[in-house]
């Protein structure tokens, strides 16, 4: 008997002193990893700067080893659909950058915290309630464009305008409602407007080739179809020699003109002090109201502007 609780004294010492030799980092790690699936419908400048802000945030100052799952659908409904199963069985939080990619993980998911980026129009999209309540599991921030300041740098900046021309994807809330606005404002000031619909990105060249010739600029709200393929819109404006004013700083940078808007990388952070709220204060998605950017500035594409003879020091706000 007294052989026996001198091994078991033993035993206990040896599993302390195994214990007292882990990484102490490694056992924390363990016990604070938090999974976070990001689900993105297409892939464009915007949404890059978006998520960059959220991620680097979130790294920083979460209290937790975040383990990142960044799924993209490049577009595609069906893949959309998978992913955002995918997203959902294996992560703890979950955002969504992008409208469809919003409505598709709130039509599966109503229990686990739902962030969103990028979503113009959320009441519209029927992702929340009200912006001062959304309810159930979901809330984070809107990027609705700051289109009467938009409009007045391309009025005040380029002289003989008399048309402007938008293009937008039809299924597309987001866009749909900022097209609707920013007519009002053009109508206001007596400035004719041409709009062109597209289903999809393989609509978008003969679409806007034809809106070329009817318009003396271009106004490119923000769209996810028509974003992500700038790299042809910013060749065809340039080629055409008509002015235009871009969605966000990312589109103007990686081919637009000049635009008036909320750097991208902004939301991501907001979106990702959202999430540190809920993680830290316990605040339910559906308590917080939506958030909205709290600050614009200018950007410029300044071989672009030259390209079309357009001096870009006299570009003013």
């Amino acid at each position: 008997m007294k052989k026996t609780k001198q091994f078991i004294i033993r035993l206990f010492v040896a599993l302390i002193g195994l214990v007292s030799l882990m990484n102490p980092a490694t056992v924390a790690q363990a016990q604070e990893e938090l999974n976070i699936g990001i689900l993105q419908h297409v892939e464009h400048e915007s949404f890059t700067e978006a998520v960059a802000g959220l991620q680097e945030t979130l790294d920083k100052q979460a209290d937790y080893s975040v383990q990142w799952d960044l799924q993209n659908a490049n577009g595609d409904m069906t893949t959309l659909q998978s992913l955002a199963e995918k997203l959902v069985r294996d992560n703890d939080i979950l955002v969504a950058v992008g409208t469809p990619a919003a409505q598709t993980l709130a039509a599966m998911e109503k229990e686990k915290p739902i962030f969103f980026l990028c979503i113009t129009a959320p009441i519209e999209a029927g992702l929340v309630d009200s912006i001062e309540k959304p309810g159930a599991n979901i809330t984070g921030t809107s990027n609705l464009a700051p289109l009467e300041d938009q409009i007045n740098l391309l009025l005040n900046n380029i002289s003989d305008i008399q048309t402007v021309g938008m293009i937008h994807n039809s299924s597309e809330v987001n866009s749909s409602v900022l097209v609707e606005e920013a007519k009002k404002i053009l109508q206001a000031q007596d400035i004719a407007v041409e709009v062109g619909t597209i289903t999809g990105s393989n609509d978008i060249q003969q679409v806007f080739s034809s809106l070329l010739e009817k318009v003396d600029a271009m106004l490119l709200v923000s769209d996810n179809t028509v974003d992500s393929a700038i790299a042809l819109v910013g060749d065809m404006l340039v080629d055409a020699g008509k002015p235009s004013v871009g969605s966000t700083d990312a589109i103007v940078r990686a081919n637009g003109m000049m635009t008036i808007s909320t750097p991208y990388v902004q939301y991501g952070e907001q979106t990702a002090q959202m999430v540190l709220r809920h993680l830290q204060e316990g605040i339910a998605p559906g308590d917080m109201p939506v958030e909205y950017a709290d600050s614009v500035e200018l950007t410029l594409n300044e071989d672009n502007l030259q390209a079309i003879g357009v001096d870009p020091s006299i570009i003013q706000e």
